[in-house]
């Protein structure tokens, strides 16, 4: 767990060396993938995580059509600032990670699986359900309506004659 958490923080200051929107968006699907592996072994039901990685993807899926149609020649060019940075976090990662795996064992997993007894049931239980089916309605009907205000033939993504 700890070393995903160190991946997530590479990646959050990887992120602020990306100049191009496609490597940005790569590295943000890469966050994304992270917080769902966390995410999913934290909590005891791992349907968060598979709503949350769908979402993220789907939506990095639109943005990754419209960069594509917009900065299509767009040269991608490899800092070696990050290649730096990268290399000398996974060292750090690796050094700290090699003591915690000789440390752990057995009865701390137990500890960990009893402390962290998480749910997602505490959102669908009776007081909170009507809360539940009004987000999900509201999504519905702000899609529809998002629907509906697309013109296709104004924006990026309209052909070129």
């Amino acid at each position: 767990m700890k070393m995903i958490l160190l991946m997530i923080i590479t990646m959050s200051t990887i992120i602020i060396f990306m100049n191009h929107p496609l490597s940005m968006g790569f590295i943000i699907i890469i966050q994304t993938t992270l917080m769902s592996m966390l995410i999913n072994m934290m909590m005891k039901y791992p349907w968060y995580s598979y709503i949350l990685i769908l979402t993220m993807l789907g939506g990095m899926l639109i943005l990754f059509m419209y960069m594509a149609s917009i900065a299509s020649n767009e040269i991608m060019k490899f800092s070696s600032k990050i290649m730096i940075l990268t290399i000398i976090t996974f060292m750090v990662m690796a050094m700290i990670m090699k003591n915690e795996i000789i440390i752990m064992n057995y009865q701390n997993l137990m500890i960990m699986e009893n402390q962290q007894n998480m749910s997602l049931m505490k959102l669908f239980n009776n007081k909170s359900s009507m809360l539940t089916i009004i987000m999900a309605m509201y999504l519905l009907m702000t899609m529809i309506y998002v629907i509906f205000m697309i013109n296709t033939f104004e924006g990026p993504m309209r052909k070129k004659n």
